[in-house]
């Protein structure tokens, strides 16, 4: 591909609160990229983190949060999906007996380290996080989802560039 790299490793932190209710949220994140120049962010890891569960209090009750760092849909994607950078899903669940399960799928996402090695590119100056928030039990405290990537700048030919951000943008 044709890209090359304008700078270091950079660790870009973001996070979103789901809190009163909110099951469904997303928001914009802006990266440190100038389009006139046609820099793109290549993402070469991703740690997804988030507060603990609250163990449901009574049997046949879960709480989970789904989460996803998507390069531009709004709703939340599994890796599968082209868009979707990263996935992440946390469930604590109580049997009808009283059992607590607890499921997680964190990410495993991160490149070996060489530079022709990456997860995705983002070719537009933002990303998005998405997730939802659900609880059977009800009265939960608010919950954060906590996202790193790390990456580098790059500029991208224009022919390039002209096809990942269409490619972008057209996924919505």
């Amino acid at each position: 591909m044709a890209i090359k790299k304008t700078s270091q490793l950079l660790n870009i932190g973001s996070s979103i609160l789901f809190s009163d209710g909110d099951v469904n949220k997303n928001e914009r994140k802006s990266l440190p990229l100038n389009s006139l120049d046609r820099e793109v962010f290549v993402v070469t890891d991703i740690s997804i983190d988030s507060d603990p569960l609250i163990i449901p209090q009574l049997p046949g009750q879960d709480v989970s949060i789904n989460f996803s760092v998507n390069k531009n849909e709004i709703t939340v994607q599994t890796i599968n999906n082209p868009d979707c950078v990263s996935h992440f899903r946390k469930q604590v669940t109580t049997t009808p007996v009283g059992d607590t399960v607890q499921i997680s799928a964190y990410p495993s996402e991160a490149s070996t380290g060489i530079s022709q090695d990456y997860l995705g590119i983002i070719a537009t100056s933002d990303y998005v996080l998405c997730g939802s928030y659900a609880s059977t039990g009800g009265g939960d405290p608010d919950r954060r989802c906590y996202v790193r990537l790390t990456g580098y700048r790059a500029q991208a030919t224009a022919d390039v560039y002209a096809a990942l951000v269409a490619e972008e943008l057209s996924s919505n």
